[in-house]
């Protein structure tokens, strides 16, 4: 009676192993792809956001050298930045003498329903 092992045994993997630890490799690789794929997601909506308040700043700088005298009420423009079509919505009320309380929203031309950025500040009245 020998006590050796078969030779089959010791050889390598079983089958059950070998799917197991494929199984285990493909569920990491699928988190991988999807974090990867919200990572884009996000850096697309954050490159609109930044372009979205460079619009809204530079819808600001405009009405803070205008020289006719700010309109109250809410006006929407076209603003495009970057390549991507923006629409600025102005909302200006008085707030006191001489100043006006301006608010500009930013959306995609495509879909008014969402704000991209929102910036509010008080001008002076030029005179």
């Amino acid at each position: 009676m020998s006590m050796r092992t078969p030779r089959y045994r010791i050889a390598g993997f079983t089958l059950i192993e070998v799917l197991i630890a494929l199984t285990i490799v493909s569920v990491a690789l699928a988190a991988i792809v999807r974090a990867s794929s919200l990572t884009i997601s996000n850096l697309g909506l954050l490159q609109q956001q930044s372009l979205a308040m460079l619009s809204a700043e530079n819808r600001v700088a405009e009405l803070r050298i205008a020289q006719s005298p700010m309109v109250l009420g809410t006006a929407s423009t076209p603003c495009p930045q970057g390549g991507v079509r923006l629409v600025c919505r102005v909302e200006t009320g008085a707030v006191a003498d001489g100043l006006r309380n301006v608010t500009v929203d930013v959306y995609l031309a495509e879909d008014s329903g969402q704000r991209l950025a929102s910036l509010q500040t008080r001008l002076a009245e030029p005179r």
